[in-house]
């Protein structure tokens, strides 16, 4: 059972030689998130500017340099999260205030583009760890299937957009949703919704909840059309229809930009399946869990929501020791 009062957290930064400098005293403002889309954990906080040592705590923390967070919830300090700071930001306004952002190491997988080739036949685990490799990313575990996939062909994505896409493929092919996670700086590829401890939400500890749904995109019908003739008609060439208990919401697609009209048949059927079911919104605020994360089962009682959901998204202030969650039914 954990005492959610007796959480606590600790954040700080390495200096050049090598020694941890705390920073908890001086330091508020500390969240950290990951959002469905963006592969890396965001650090932030905020430290009062002061004398240090030999020179002012700004000079502390350069961009580069590497910040860990921990958490004790009963269990001992655990690290959180490791990164490398990108962005800061000093204001003085009567009091010098530096704000600092950090990422772990997967931003550099979201931030740097390549061209790489993979032939027919290449595993799906193979693709992982080799971009994870070229990029110098201790690899953890890959709880991925073994399945071979047809030729990959990048030009110009980013790595992370790679793996994304890979994974898309495992996903359509049976082989489950997975989370791409860094811990202890290394990459981990998980399946979703695996953790062995699953914690329950009820409305004894849900502090407010959200719960949106909306048709306002939905898309219910496609219509491929064919090339106009001499008069200027065009032929109906195919038509896709999803949820159309909704009415007819229709898009348009026009085979004459496509390869094929398998080609353009494909591009209908991704319309249908981005933008053919209603969309849902659900959060969930709640005392803080550090250890929480993106792609975790938790169990809901709340509201409208009950049953199991995966976090999808989630957002964690540790001055108010609480946490947002966006979750998806599993």
């Amino acid at each position: 059972m954990i005492n959610l009062a007796d959480v606590k957290y600790d954040v700080g930064v390495f200096l050049p030689s090598g020694e941890l400098l705390p920073l908890s005293n001086v330091a508020n403002c500390l969240g950290w998130e990951e959002q469905s889309g963006e592969l890396a954990v965001r650090l932030q906080f905020r430290v009062l500017n002061q004398k240090f040592g030999d020179g002012w705590l700004h000079q502390k923390l350069p961009l580069g340099a590497r910040t860990i967070l921990r958490s004790n919830w009963g269990e001992g300090w655990q690290n959180i999260h490791q990164g490398v700071i990108f962005d800061w930001e000093y204001e003085n306004d009567s009091v010098g205030v530096l704000s600092v952002k950090s990422y772990d190491n997967l931003i550099y997988l979201l931030r740097s583009k390549d061209d790489r080739y993979y032939p027919n036949g290449t595993k799906a685990d193979v693709i992982i760890r080799d971009i994870a490799k070229a990029w110098n990313i201790p690899i953890g575990q890959i709880d991925v299937p073994s399945m071979s996939l047809p030729k990959q062909v990048f030009r110009g994505d980013t790595l992370a957009a790679m793996l994304e896409k890979v994974l898309d493929q495992v996903h359509k092919r049976g082989g489950g949703k997975h989370v791409i996670r860094a811990s202890g700086g290394a990459i981990h590829v998980l399946r979703q919704g695996q953790n062995k401890t699953v914690y329950q939400f009820g409305t004894d500890i849900v502090r407010g909840m959200t719960d949106k749904q909306d048709i306002e995109d939905l898309v219910t019908r496609v219509k491929i059309v064919g090339k106009e003739n001499a008069e200027g008609r065009a032929p109906v060439v195919a038509t896709l229809d999803g949820r159309t208990e909704f009415g007819v919401l229709q898009d348009v697609i026009y085979q004459e930009q496509y390869d094929t009209a398998a080609a353009a048949k494909a591009a209908a059927q991704e319309i249908l399946k981005e933008r053919g079911v209603p969309r849902k919104r659900r959060t969930v605020t709640a005392p803080d869990l550090p250890f929480l994360r993106r792609g975790d089962k938790v169990y809901i009682a709340a509201g409208t929501l009950i049953g199991y959901f995966v976090v999808a998204g989630i957002q964690h202030d540790a001055d108010s020791r609480s946490m947002v969650m966006e979750v998806e039914s599993v």
